[in-house]
């Protein structure tokens, strides 16, 4: 398995996981055009896993500016896996991919708002072998209201953790 900072190539095969194994309805060319706008900010990272030159997950992150940090933090906003790949390591690999651009990088914090993952997952990813200052895994309800009527409820989980 390689992992590699995403190319333009890469689009077509996200578009495939997002689709065939999340379930989400994605154009390609929508799905181009914010991926490009996201690597125009510069403030964006996304990483590919490949195998055999297939892309076969990725995981996408942000950086961002917060009034408590020293240093800049990152959210990990996406991490996808194809069905057939799964439990084989490889969104282990993917997070630690990014924990290490993170660290390289002077990230204080690496914050996962990613709503797909299991607590149990990102528990066991993070805390294993690893020593952290902080770590925190709390569930917040998120609400998304149109014309007054709740029309999406969801739960969404979030893992902060601060290197030391």
């Amino acid at each position: 398995m390689i992992y590699r900072k995403y190319e333009d190539r890469d689009i077509s095969a996200i578009r495939d996981i997002l689709e065939n194994d999340l379930g989400y309805n994605c154009k390609l060319e929508n799905l181009n055009n914010r991926i490009n706008e996201m690597m125009k900010r510069g403030n964006y990272q996304i990483f590919v896993a490949c195998d055999d030159g297939k892309v076969v997950g990725y995981i996408g992150c942000v950086n961002y500016l917060a009034f408590e940090l020293e240093n800049e933090g990152m959210k990990i906003i996406a991490l996808a896996v194809s069905k057939e790949y799964r439990r084989k390591g490889i969104g282990t690999a993917l997070l630690k991919v990014a924990e290490q651009w993170a660290k390289e990088n002077n990230i204080e914090v690496v914050l996962n708002t990613n709503s797909i993952v299991k607590d149990e997952f990102l528990i066991e990813i993070f805390m294993n072998g690893r020593k952290y200052k902080h770590f925190r895994l709390f569930v917040l309800k998120t609400f998304v209201i149109f014309s007054l009527f709740i029309v999406n409820f969801s739960f969404c989980e979030y893992i902060c953790i601060r290197f030391t």
